[in-house]
């Protein structure tokens, strides 16, 4: 059964789902304006399989506490480490922002701290048309007019729900009606949505330098669905070539969140991942 608990990382409220189990906490991190509950389907996998996981709502996200202002970067790292620091030593798993945070984390710390990490659909090498319009053009007068637009809740409603089934998951590839119902109940309002935007806009400036040649000591197995419409596959290449020794695969049919797509193969890929690389087989800290 998955727990549901509040807890504070670097003094941040936020919420947590767990399953109990053995081996290294594996630690999921969702991806930008997602949750905790992005990973409900790979949790009771994990927890079949005996293994321990935990996934945490990042700050500003979900039920976290909002957050504070000035650059964004600083506090999901803050806030990252705190939670290795608790669940170490941690395999992290992460999708989109996640995985950008995962990948930080990584390379800040030792495999006595993070032993393991699993990247799912990487942002950070994105250098497509959409990743340099973002990260170039001023999108702050965008952001005011569409902050005010007079549309109705029930349409925004219809518009975002069949937005997201076509940004998350794969072409043909069922929705999940209940995910979806969580993300347009995230986004209620224009104004909700414009300042998700320039949030977005702001992380992909902040990261605009890559991952700037990541040392990564644990082992590294990189994934990405190849149907994703936001981040190119490329993005995880340059990923794959930055750190020597990782893996990389391509879900044909996946989405930009191949934990939602194919939650089965995804969980089995990890598991592999750690049973080949003998992570399965250390114990908690």
């Amino acid at each position: 059964m998955i727990a549901e608990t509040r807890v504070c990382y670097n003094g941040v409220h936020t919420r947590e789902l767990s399953v109990a189990g053995d081996g290294p906490p594996i630690v999921l991190f969702h991806g930008f304006a997602d949750s905790a509950d992005t990973w409900r389907p790979m949790l009771e996998r994990l927890e079949q399989a005996g293994r321990a996981a935990v996934a945490v709502d990042l700050p500003g996200f979900g039920a976290a506490d909002a957050r504070t202002a000035g650059p964004l970067l600083p506090q999901f790292d803050g806030f990252a480490d705190a939670v290795v620091a608790v669940h170490r030593p941690a395999v992290l798993v992460g999708n989109s922002l996640g995985s950008a945070t995962a990948v930080r984390t990584a390379t800040r710390h030792g495999r006595d701290t993070v032993c393991a990490l699993f990247t799912i659909d990487d942002p950070i090498g994105a250098r497509h048309r959409l990743a340099r319009s973002a990260r170039r053009s001023d999108y702050r007068r965008l952001f005011d007019v569409v902050g005010v637009l007079p549309i109705p809740r029930a349409v925004l409603a219809v518009v975002v729900r069949e937005a997201l089934r076509r940004v998350l998951y794969g072409p043909g590839l069922a929705a999940d009606p209940d995910v979806l119902a969580k993300w347009v109940a995230a986004a209620p309002s224009m104004a909700t949505i414009s300042a998700l935007g320039r949030d977005a806009i702001r992380y992909a400036r902040e990261t605009e330098g890559g991952h700037r040649r990541p040392s990564i000591e644990c082992p590294v197995f990189i994934l990405h669905g190849a149907k994703d419409r936001i981040i190119p596959v490329d993005s995880s290449r340059v990923l794959h070539e930055a750190v020597p020794g990782s893996e990389l695969v391509v879900l044909p049919r996946s989405g930009h969140c191949p934990q939602l797509d194919d939650p089965a193969q995804v969980t089995g890929l990890l598991l592999d991942f750690l049973q080949r690389t003998g992570v399965l087989a250390q114990q908690a800290g």
